[in-house]
């Protein structure tokens, strides 16, 4: 089942919004052909792979959907995924059987970063939801839609998550939510985490500020039924809510998510590729030593993404999704120097000689990391997180420190 085609895509990075190109299904893969205005405007919005040329081109593989990579970004994910199924079934629409470019279709202007398709529905006319909307039934509804059966919610509370989360990233339920002007990302528990991973999440985010990681603005949102809900300001949005165009690491080098294929290296290596900017390169040699001194082994090739200034530019966005997490099987999604199990200050030594990362300048990311990571107890403690989880983590934490050195 196809949508009509072809179908146009766009770039709202800017004012007048930019007519991309032509997108189209071709038997097993997507087709695309650059505008006229995209080729005269001469920047590619794909930062490796697809540089602006005239012709027809397809699709690299058919690893993520068939879909060119910087398209595929806008898909949703695990939860997206389930909330679109959820809104096209009343239309009589079956999700899995529609093609990559369909799937963009019904994205429509909902999507991630600064990419829209088509034109925009009647349910897309309004921006997202109100953040002073009544989280706690929110949530309710979004247990409700996972299928709890405990879960009940009105029938206009379900059609409210499954809009304002249908074009959604990661596992967990989450919403795009307005706030005095400004777009924010509110998760609310998956069924498998604690009551406290909102806690969990903002203490993180606190840990992550004091390792010296760029991270968006967070806050935790009270809550009258239990601990609170995380949100986090939307980097793919600007003050005034405009769009950021964005491209995960996954999308940049078509590198299917759930495969261990992108270790550290070849993130440090594509940072280096897409940005020229060695400050973006150690900003990502950080990144990767906090997620190994904190346990988040949850750091796959769509937990880290770039953004387009409006000349062109790359730049690594702010890190996000970190959270304390065992992994896959215990492993890293990415390996640190071939190890995703216990890496050790030597992998991460070797991995920062081979991209000239002084050693004097790998110690001091170390010992900065280690320093925040041992005020875990003072983070959770001010956040909120339960006695339990606090322990729990401190336990994992703790057994990192003694394999790392």
């Amino acid at each position: 089942m196809s949508a009509p085609l072809p179908l146009e895509v766009g770039l709202c990075a800017s004012h007048p919004a930019l007519s991309l190109a032509r997108l189209a299904w071709a038997g097993r893969r997507a087709a695309l052909e650059w505008s006229a205005s995209a080729l005269e405007h001469g920047v590619p919005p794909d930062p490796l792979l697809y540089p602006l040329e005239r012709g027809v081109i397809e699709a690299r593989s058919g690893v993520l959907e068939g879909l060119h990579g910087f398209l595929a970004d806008s898909l949703p994910d695990a939860w997206g995924r389930r909330m679109m199924r959820r809104r096209l079934r009343r239309q009589a629409i079956e999700y899995d059987r529609l093609d990559g470019v369909a799937k963009l279709a019904h994205v429509g202007h909902r999507g991630r970063g600064a990419l829209v398709y088509g034109e925009a529905r009647a349910d897309e006319d309004a921006d997202d939801a109100d953040l002073d909307l009544d989280l706690d039934r929110l949530a309710s509804a979004a247990r409700a839609a996972l299928g709890d059966e405990d879960a009940e919610a009105p029938p206009a509370d379900l059609r409210q998550v499954e809009l304002f989360g249908s074009a959604s990233g990661g596992a967990r339920p989450k919403l795009h939510l307005k706030r005095g002007g400004a777009d924010w990302l509110v998760k609310f528990p998956a069924p498998e985490d604690p009551p406290d991973i909102g806690p969990m999440e903002q203490a993180y985010a606190e840990m992550a500020r004091a390792a010296q990681i760029e991270i968006s603005e967070t806050r935790l949102l009270p809550s009258r039924t239990g601990p609170g809900h995380f949100a986090t300001r939307r980097f793919d949005r600007t003050a005034g809510g405009g769009r950021v165009h964005m491209v995960s690491l996954c999308g940049a080098l078509e590198a299917p998510p759930g495969q261990a294929v992108v270790g550290y290296d070849g993130f440090l290596r594509a940072i280096r590729a897409i940005t020229r900017n060695e400050q973006d390169v150690a900003a990502g040699f950080r990144r990767m030593v906090f997620n190994i001194l904190a346990c988040n082994r949850d750091d796959h090739s769509r937990q880290h993404a770039f953004l387009q200034e409006p000349q062109g530019a790359w730049r690594l966005s702010p890190a996000f999704d970190l959270t304390f997490s065992v992994g896959p099987g215990g492993e890293h999604d990415m390996d640190v120097d071939g190890e995703g199990r216990r890496p050790t200050r030597a992998h991460v030594e070797r991995l920062g000689a081979r991209h000239g990362i002084k050693a004097a300048d790998v110690r001091q990311v170390i010992e900065v990391t280690r320093a925040a990571v041992a005020r875990w107890g003072a983070f959770a403690s001010a956040a909120g997180v339960t006695r339990s989880s606090m322990t729990a983590c401190a336990t994992a934490l703790a057994r990192v420190a003694t394999d790392f050195d």
